[in-house]
């Protein structure tokens, strides 16, 4: 743009007066070619009034006005004057000017537009023939790359670029894409995080800055509790009651579950993205607390081994003290030394290993002293020992109830079967025969019920219960002995026949008592459906399916 060429303008307008011979070219559609730009400005000019003299004194004021904008670098006010100009005079080398203005501007859309207005409106005569020169310019226009820089949180993510016609361009979060002008759809993707699809509009030659924050991908937890009413808490907030179902990212979390009368839970979990977690919290039963037996217990027991370990002396001074001393012993010692949540299962083995020492300490004296004065001491040394022993042995194997009921019924049962036995086999004249036929049957039975422990799952209820088989057993063994003695018009009682009866009714109850209550623990449905399938007779021999129901009892 030079200062020579204002006074050329004014001549050329003079010559083509209000340009009114120019082509009209606002009917073309706005832009270049492909490519969707706003309406130009020259196509909202309007018809200005006044005589051709004042017209071209308008004009040139413009057109002078622009041409020192453009050269002062204010090429948005040259764009104004130049338009203006054109406007009034509607000469077709204006639009160069507007061109050349945008694209100093850094507006290429609008450059290359007014230049391809230029060059449609240029005459083929045209004496600047500057004709292949601005289609040439609009073509390394229109080739300019537009620069798109996007940065993800977190980093290193794909980026991939396409238009309607396919994928332009990719590269990675953090560098510089190259595209050219028009309208992308952006896809951002990284592992481990949901995809994002964002649209933008690419003007030529322009550099572009986008920031994008990447959501982790979620997976879904459920959790369910065994009790329903449970309380469910996720990172120290409640979560639920019984169920929750809810969608996390990916990481480890911590979930606990409290109810009442059981054991709370807290179990570390760890939640894949775009997965399912699937989660059975079965909480445990609040253990029963065998505080009040424990105390009873020791303050008996404790009675017992002070006045057996004092019955040495045979004075019953020295006997009584023995005894209130052990029984303050024994409640004191229970009550303030072990702890107020004493589970129930230490306790009860406890109490049989006490009884289980007193009488194995017992018969063994006799066994091997049978000195009668050292019964008592025994006993009572046995209880002490015996109940020190249960204790540590209870807290160390943390013994359930149900176990430690299955080795009291031992012990209990083979300490009465050797009794019986004893009778039995007429031992009774030979107490170290007999004291050896009881050690017998209390280690066996104490042996078997740990045996048992080990291989079966017996409940406190379930062992009760063939206890009192046992007893029932027992009571009845004796009503038949009693029956059959009456009538053979035996009156005279005979001792070894009554012990026979017993045992047989004790090992009949006992039998009885595991048999009947083999559901209690692991109940089982009587009734299941059974498919099976029927030959039929006749020319074709064909198999025909059957459903039904069996069961056994």
């Amino acid at each position: 743009m030079r200062a020579w060429l204002a006074p050329l303008w004014v001549v050329l307008f003079v010559l083509c007066g209000r340009a009114s011979a120019q082509p009209d070219i606002r009917a073309r559609d706005a832009g270049f070619i492909g490519k969707d730009v706003a309406t130009l400005e020259i196509d909202a000019c309007e018809t200005p009034d006044g005589t051709p003299e004042s017209l071209r004194a308008r004009g040139s004021e413009y057109y002078q006005r622009g041409d020192v904008l453009y050269s002062q670098g204010d090429y948005a006010g040259a764009v104004k004057e130049f338009v203006s100009a054109y406007c009034i005079g509607r000469f077709y080398s204006l639009l160069k000017d507007i061109g050349q203005a945008y694209e100093r501007e850094l507006n290429y859309e609008l450059a290359i537009a007014y230049f391809e207005r230029y060059v449609m409106a240029m005459p083929k005569d045209d004496p600047q023939g500057d004709y292949k020169n601005i289609n040439a310019r609009i073509k390394v226009l229109q080739e300019l790359r537009a620069k798109i820089l996007i940065t993800t949180e977190p980093g290193d993510a794909q980026i991939v670029l396409s238009n309607e016609v396919g994928k332009q361009n990719r590269g990675t979060s953090g560098q510089e894409i190259a595209v050219l002008g028009g309208h992308y759809d952006v896809l951002i993707e990284k592992k481990g995080y949901n995809s994002v699809v964002q649209q933008i509009d690419v003007k030529i030659g322009k550099p572009y800055a986008v920031f994008v924050r990447l959501d982790p991908k979620k997976g879904k937890l459920r959790v369910r509790t065994i009790p329903s009413n449970a309380r469910l808490f996720l990172d120290q907030k409640q979560a639920g009651i019984g169920a929750f179902e809810t969608e996390l990212q990916g990481g480890r979390y911590t979930v606990a579950a409290e109810a009442p009368d059981f054991v709370s839970t807290t179990r570390e979990i760890e939640v894949i993205a775009d997965r399912d977690t699937p989660i059975t919290i079965e909480l445990q039963p609040q253990p029963q607390t065998g505080r009040r037996q424990f105390i009873g217990y020791a303050t008996v027991a404790g009675g017992i081994a002070g006045g057996t370990l004092a019955g040495a002396s045979s004075e019953p001074a020295v006997i009584g003290v023995g005894i209130t001393v052990g029984l303050g012993a024994g409640f004191f010692g229970s009550y303030f030394v072990t702890p107020r949540d004493i589970p129930l299962g230490t306790s009860s083995l406890t109490i049989t290993s006490s009884l289980v020492g007193g009488t194995l300490f017992g018969a063994s004296t006799v066994l091997f002293t049978g000195n009668p004065n050292r019964i008592a001491p025994a006993i009572g040394s046995g209880l002490v020992l015996g109940g020190m022993a249960g204790y540590y042995l209870g807290e160390k194997s943390s013994i359930s109830p149900g176990d430690a009921a299955v080795i009291n019924s031992g012990a209990l049962w083979g300490t009465v079967v050797g009794s019986l036995f004893t009778t039995s086999f007429d031992a009774q004249e030979d107490r170290r025969i007999g004291a050896s036929i009881v050690l017998t049957g209390l280690s066996m039975g104490t042996l078997g019920g740990v045996l048992m422990t080990r291989y079966f799952d017996v409940s406190r209820t379930r062992a009760a219960l063939i206890d009192l088989g046992g007893v029932v057993g027992v009571f009845v063994g004796a009503a038949i002995d009693n029956v059959v003695s009456q009538s053979t018009e035996m009156s005279n009682m005979n001792s070894e026949r009554t012990a026979n009866y017993t045992l047989g009714g004790l090992v009949t109850g006992l039998i009885l008592g595991g048999v009947l209550t083999r559901n209690i623990d692991t109940p089982t449905v009587p009734v299941s459906p059974v498919v099976s399938t029927t030959q039929s007779t006749g020319p074709k021999t064909s198999a025909t399916p059957t459903f039904g129901v069996g069961g056994s009892f």
